[in-house]
């Protein structure tokens, strides 16, 4: 039996693939660097093609809410409803809602026209003398106007009208009453009010009359007079009427006559 180095060689080991393993290293190199890189490109491109499946065909699923996490323990709180003091009802409270009745707007009706009546006042002419009088007066002049038998030393129906057309206020008193070109009533026992005026008479007319009267001879004043007298201005159409039945001038002032000159 010979020793170890030279034990036989076993025949069926020594086939072709033997002979392959025994060649000599780097002989093969080349091609299993060819080899491998195969693999691995091979597998490079399989992991990408299934990564970008997977991106592709993945489920996208809502996100959950978080849960709370299971280990730890939760406590419930029980608040008990407790009556509240006495005291003013608290305004933040909601207040029960108010049954109102539900009124039905009705249309209103159309208005109707209010006619405004104006009343316009009536003029006072009470003081104006009619037809009938002025017919049957007696003009400054005339006979019976004056004293002394008339056309006398005491006319003074005569002295009068000259008087009252020599004064300018006469003439301004007209024109304020709306007198102008009237016969006007002046005294008839008493002094007359005209038209709308304040006082009896006609104030400038009036004064006028009664100033000329008292400075006149007492004779004159005291004579005695029948019906109406007319007193014309200078226009002869506004005229001043005087007297009623028996009378004197002296009554124009509001004295009497003495018994002498009765």
């Amino acid at each position: 039996m010979s020793g170890k180095g030279n034990l036989p060689l076993d025949e069926g080991r020594a086939g072709p693939g033997f002979q392959d393993n025994l060649s000599p290293p780097g002989a093969d190199a080349p091609a299993r660097r060819r080899r491998r890189d195969r693999f691995m490109g091979g597998v490079f491109t399989v992991a990408a093609h299934g990564i970008l499946l997977a991106i592709l065909i993945w489920p996208r699923s809502p996100s959950s809410p978080s849960r709370p996490d299971e280990s730890q323990s939760l406590t419930l709180v029980s608040i008990a409803d407790l009556p509240k003091p006495p005291g003013p009802p608290d305004q933040t409270e909601p207040k029960p809602a108010e049954v109102r009745d539900v009124v039905t707007p009705v249309p209103p009706h159309p208005a109707i026209p209010v006619l405004e009546v104006t009343t316009t006042p009536v003029p006072d002419n009470s003081d104006l003398l009619s037809q009938s009088q002025i017919a049957g007066a007696t003009s400054a002049g005339e006979e019976g106007t004056g004293g002394g038998g008339g056309g006398g030393s005491c006319d003074l129906a005569r002295a009068v009208q000259r008087a009252l057309r020599r004064d300018p206020l006469v003439r301004t008193a007209v024109e304020g009453a709306n007198r102008q070109g009237k016969s006007i009533m002046m005294w008839n026992g008493d002094w007359v009010r005209s038209g709308g005026q304040d006082g009896k008479g006609l104030s400038a007319v009036r004064e006028a009359i009664m100033w000329e009267v008292a400075f006149s001879p007492e004779s004159c004043r005291n004579e005695r007079m029948h019906g109406l007298v007319l007193l014309s201005l200078a226009d002869g159409s506004t005229r001043f009427a005087v007297g009623s039945g028996e009378w004197r001038w002296s009554d124009l002032l509001g004295v009497r006559g003495t018994a002498s000159a009765r």
